[in-house]
């Protein structure tokens, strides 16, 4: 199954390369410049479901920006009665912002959502109101298409894109399949909250900290490590540790002498994509090391930001090198912690995509 999966994805991004026809230049599809007005915005957030990363890396920058209205599809994203609920949903969807628009004056939707939540019939009665709908998706790397619902709409965004005026997206391969689907795409920085994740000047208790949930190969290299020596402190779904709720997660960041991060995707070992934590680490003032793909350099100086690994052994030799090396592990750690808070803050972020719509 997990061979199959992977053959899918591949194909279809060979798919979509063939169907697009032409060459493709990134720059065409980043924002340059920061053109927000600074005027306060009246936003409106539509989610399926909200979680830790959405209230600290998108609501919080948001309500920096202006007023922001929140509507949550379902407090539960995987729910298997989803479907005998999604019509009433969309339908308290759009009560909820016509309710808004007709107090005040609406500046944008912000709309985090795939095909798996909405339809196209909900979206198109959201466009009368003539208000710019800009879409923001995070797993596309992966999940643009999905496998089809029960309602037979596409449970990721290929159905649905071409009903808003932007496509947020941090995966280069997606935007094409944006672009072939009728979909108006924009590459977004990854950025993360300064304001949330920051250091505490606390003392370094575990010399390796680990917070999210156990599947894929996380188990695997976090064994090999213990296996080795080396103590690491876990913190999330499936370790025996429990689940970390926000604050404990930055705190153990903080306590950590080296936080581990995994760039793989899911149960997939050679998906790699850009993750929050990327950013929510440095913020920290923390060392992070990650496992090692090319995007990443398009934002850290790698050995000097952040450090990588290419294997449980890389990774391994790595940690006893740094675990060894206090000063040069808390200089990569400042430095992450400059490029971050000078480059990839969220609100900047988001300024950058209102300047881009004239707001």
């Amino acid at each position: 199954m997990k061979l199959i999966k992977k053959v899918k994805y591949h194909f279809e991004n060979m798919i979509y390369k063939k169907r697009f026809g032409k060459k493709f230049y990134l720059d065409d599809y980043k924002i340059k410049g920061n053109n927000f007005s600074g005027r306060k915005l009246n936003i409106i957030t539509l989610f399926h479901t909200i979680n830790t990363f959405a209230e600290n890396n998108i609501i919080a920058p948001l309500k920096e920006l202006g007023d922001v209205d929140i509507f949550e599809l379902t407090p539960v994203a995987h729910s298997k009665e989803w479907y005998k609920y999604k019509s009433q949903k969309n339908r308290l969807m759009l009560n909820f912002v016509d309710n808004i628009t007709s107090k005040k004056k609406v500046d944008v939707i912000m709309i985090y959502i795939t095909g798996h939540g909405t339809d196209m019939e909900t979206l198109k009665k959201l466009r009368e109101y003539n208000i710019p709908i800009i879409s923001e998706c995070y797993d596309d790397e992966r999940k643009f298409r999905s496998r089809k619902g029960k309602d037979g709409i596409y449970r990721g965004m290929k159905d649905v894109c071409k009903y808003f005026d932007l496509s947020l997206t941090t995966s280069k391969s997606a935007i094409i399949k944006y672009l072939v689907e009728g979909g108006h795409p924009i590459y977004k920085d990854f950025a993360g909250n300064e304001k949330i994740y920051k250091n505490l000047y606390l003392e370094k208790e575990y010399d390796v900290g680990f917070v999210g949930a156990s599947y894929g190969v996380r188990g695997e290299y976090i064994n090999f490590l213990r296996q080795n020596g080396i103590s690491v402190y876990t913190k999330g779904n499936g370790w025996k540790e429990g689940f970390a709720e926000a604050d404990e997660m930055i705190e153990i960041f903080n306590k950590s002498k080296i936080v581990l991060g995994f760039s793989t995707v899911g149960k997939n070992d050679d998906i790699y994509i850009l993750k929050g934590r990327d950013f929510e680490v440095p913020f920290t003032g923390s060392f992070y090391i990650t496992g090692y793909h090319e995007e990443l350099k398009e934002y850290f100086e790698l050995e000097k930001d952040i450090e990588t690994y290419t294997s449980k052994e890389d990774l391994l030799k790595k940690v006893i090198y740094y675990l060894s090396h206090e000063q040069e592990r808390e200089a990569i750690a400042q430095n992450g912690y400059q490029k971050c808070l000078q480059n990839y803050t969220a609100k900047k972020s988001y300024e950058k995509v209102f300047g881009y719509l004239d707001l």
